[in-house]
């Protein structure tokens, strides 16, 4: 997995500058984290209160798999680099390179708000883009895992125009970058709301299961 600039291929150049998030950002991460983690819990709890055998524990194994992946996902070490031609996001495995000459424009948000935020609410994240000349987003960096003042860093170093927003909405984006904002960061409340259900709902299945059935 790439954690690490020695990690980064020959062929991208010298590092520039080097960005992690800040330890303040891990609150968010963590929070993003606990519902995969909260899986896990359940999944070993019923594995190890109902010792099932066959294609149960197979289900079992899985889910706490995707559990782990998911939480780790969030928590694992993230990091961006800038050498003199490209901008590299690290991944699962290698990097992600894009030519700096590709952008146009980065856009931070320090407060990305819902699409139809709450009177009086001020909860939003952070969010860069890099922004292609057809105003397309070449690389996006959410701030469940970046903080503000780590992208407003990374913006200033990548030389590129920067437009800052204190507070916007994803439709007060569209007005300038119509193809900008993807659904799932305009809509994140959809997902989440998904996410959620999902997880009610396979907990509540398995401590029916372990509850009414008894060990085996």
């Amino acid at each position: 997995m790439a954690e690490t600039i020695r990690q980064i291929p020959a062929k991208y150049g010298a590092p520039e500058h080097v960005f992690h998030p800040r330890m303040g950002s891990y609150g968010r991460r963590l929070g993003a984290a606990l519902p995969p983690l909260l899986l896990v819990v359940v999944a070993v709890f019923v594995i190890g209160y109902r010792r099932p055998a066959g294609p149960a524990m197979g289900v079992l194994l899985l889910l706490a798999l995707v559990g782990l992946v998911t939480a780790y996902a969030y928590l694992r070490p993230a990091l961006v680099v800038l050498t003199a031609h490209h901008v590299l996001l690290s991944r699962w495995v290698g990097f992600r390179a894009l030519p700096r000459e590709r952008i146009a424009q980065v856009v931070t948000v320090r407060t990305l708000l819902a699409a139809r935020p709450r009177s009086g609410g001020s909860r939003g994240r952070p969010c860069l883009w890099f922004v292609t000349p057809a105003g397309r987003s070449a690389l996006f960096l959410d701030g469940t895992v970046w903080d503000a003042r780590t992208l407003d860093e990374l913006a200033r170093a990548s030389g590129a125009q920067h437009v800052n927003f204190q507070r916007a909405t994803p439709a007060q984006l569209t007005e300038h970058w119509p193809r900008l904002v993807a659904w799932r960061v305009r809509y994140p409340r959809v997902r989440y709301v998904a996410a959620s259900c999902a997880l009610i709902a396979a907990v509540a299945l398995f401590a029916w299961w372990a509850f009414t059935r008894g060990p085996a």
